[in-house]
């Protein structure tokens, strides 16, 4: 029988930041309505959803659940205009806001990633496991995976895998010892051109290279990887999207989030790995490039001449 300790990532309520909320005030013109996103503590994106149960008098806009992409604290992201002038425009709402792009357009399942970890050097790679398959499930029952993991060395870097933003870093509390699983692991996560999240877990919180509001691009140093029980060193990566889910309500499951497992360069091609397998990371030029502008290009040209 598996025996299982579970440490609980608990903080204090007074380490909690505060969440980003939604003002409206009066127009210019005495009439409009200007909704402004406000304590927006996290870079990267936030998604804002408001639900007008009620909107009269307004051009352009009816009631229902209407969503908003912000980039920035204190942004102005709409302006409710009255059809007639003279009148007010009449509003009733709720909000959420979502840390992220929620219903990415264009996810890119084509974009062929650079492996985390160092080229020309072979390693292992398999699938994790969610905890609770992993230790309630016998070996033939499926399971959901979540990511990938690679076992890495002491002292090995961990690369972005693609281009894109930090938009948060998580360093907790060092949780018991005698654990065989936490959720108390340091790790990053980065949001991609595509609207996808890559989340790299268990780095070293004392040898972290970016900080968040970092743009970051293929082979950019992260972090060194880090240890959960002073023996063994597994990088987790997962990639994940936000969408809406058509069976939730408002007031549950509105939300559902999708995981997705791209393809890898390595010496034998371009590879989506499997339960577990041995591989080759390689970086060329076609890689490193396929984000850049030509601009950066031709920057990144210059330099090595």
């Amino acid at each position: 029988m598996k025996r299982l300790l579970l440490a609980a990532a608990l903080f204090a309520a007074s380490a909690v930041p505060a969440q980003p909320r939604i003002t409206y005030d009066q127009g210019s013109d005495g009439k409009s309505v200007v909704f402004t996103l406000v304590d927006k503590n996290e870079s990267g994106t936030t998604t804002v959803l408001l639900r007008f149960a009620e909107l009269s008098n307004c051009i352009g806009l009816g009631p229902g659940v209407h969503k908003y992409a912000v980039c920035s604290d204190n942004a102005r992201f709409l302006t409710l205009r009255p059809l007639d002038r003279e009148q007010h425009v009449g509003f009733d709402f709720a909000y959420r806001t979502f840390h992220g792009v929620l219903d990415p357009k264009h996810v890119d399942t084509n974009f062929v990633y650079r492996m985390p970890c160092a080229a020309g050097r072979p390693v292992e790679v398999g699938r994790t496991v969610d905890v609770l398959d992993e230790y309630t499930k016998g070996d033939d029952d499926p399971k959901e995976y979540l990511g990938f993991v690679f076992l890495m060395r002491p002292g090995d870097t961990v690369y972005a895998m693609r281009r894109g933003v930090v938009r948060k870093i998580r360093i907790p509390e060092r949780g018991p010892e005698d654990v065989r699983f936490t959720t108390r692991t340091p790790s990053l996560e980065i949001e991609q051109p595509d609207g996808t999240i890559a989340r790299y877990i268990t780095l070293d919180a004392a040898n972290l290279f970016v900080g968040e509001g970092d743009e970051v691009l293929p082979s950019t140093p992260l972090a060194l990887v880090g240890t959960q029980d002073g023996e063994h060193y597994r990088l987790s990566v997962q990639i994940y999207w936000a969408e809406t889910n058509p069976e939730g309500t408002w007031e549950q499951d509105y939300l559902r989030f999708r995981r997705y497992f791209p393809r890898f360069r390595t010496t034998d091609g371009d590879v989506v790995p499997g339960a577990r397998g041995t591989y080759t990371p390689l970086v060329d030029e076609a890689l490193v490039a396929a984000e850049l502008t030509k601009k950066e290009i031709k920057r990144l040209s210059a330099t090595r001449k």
